[in-house]
């Protein structure tokens, strides 16, 4: 399992927003769809960018929650409140960005629920 995570958590870090389009023209990458250029940008549930949302977020909430606790010294029931709050801020930040000055200028919802996701699967991770 943490070599899942760890697989992930690099393609989410690589600086690429999508996985490349395969070396042949006449076929398809299996994690980007080809739209054709007139069509207007859709946001999929199931896409590479929805992956890296929830892996960001869940990295983050671990991230946080362990500093808090291990090197700061503070309590499960205080750090966690805030490596989750820190976590919901960074991405609103991201989706407001992406609507202002991003280069689609599209507020996702669907990103947020991502990172929703990544926050309660990280919260069941330090619970257990």
């Amino acid at each position: 399992m943490t070599w899942l995570l760890v697989a992930v958590g690099l393609g989410c870090c690589a600086g690429t927003s999508e996985m490349p389009v395969a070396a042949n023209k006449g076929q398809q990458s299996m994690w980007l769809r080809t739209v054709p250029e007139s069509s207007t940008p859709t946001d999929p549930w199931l896409a590479y960018d929805k992956v890296q949302h929830v892996t960001f977020s869940f990295l983050w909430t671990l991230g946080s929650q362990y500093t808090l606790e291990q090197k700061v010294g503070w309590q499960r029931g205080r750090a966690l409140p805030v490596a989750v709050g820190t976590t919901m801020v960074v991405g609103m930040a991201k989706e407001l960005y992406d609507w202002k000055v991003g280069p689609r200028r599209r507020f996702s919802y669907r990103d947020l629920v991502a990172n929703g996701l990544g926050i309660v699967l990280a919260v069941g991770f330090i619970l257990l």
